[in-house]
């Protein structure tokens, strides 16, 4: 085969062979006391910091275990989907958890009664 004197060999490398190539560079952690520095700069420049304190702490959502899912994708009118996705986030529920409180108030779900 000719030698490659235009380069097109190089586009034959995969994406996934250029993207591994990719490191990290090896910046240097601040100390602690020159963080502190730099924040106290900021704030007085007007920069306002993102993170949370270390005092406040995050309720964390517990992930239900639901079992076996089925996908239902539906399409709703907006006077149905409005007040289900109000009703939904008043109730912080997840558009299934919805159903599933709208079907046990209406006596649908096996064992459940109206209440």
């Amino acid at each position: 085969m000719a030698e490659d004197v235009f380069g097109f060999s190089e586009a034959k490398t995969s994406t996934a062979d250029r993207l591994k190539s990719f490191k990290p560079s090896q910046g240097r952690e601040l100390p602690p006391t020159e963080v502190a520095r730099v924040d106290a700069v900021s704030e007085r420049m007007g920069f306002k910091s993102r993170e949370l304190p270390e005092a406040v702490q995050v309720a964390k959502r517990r992930k239900k275990e639901i079992g076996p899912t089925t996908a239902i994708n539906t399409r709703a009118p907006q006077r149905v989907a409005v007040p289900f996705i109000g009703f939904c986030e008043e109730n912080r529920f997840s558009y299934w958890e919805g159903i599933e409180e709208l079907m046990r108030r209406a006596g649908l779900l096996p064992g459940q009664s109206e209440g």
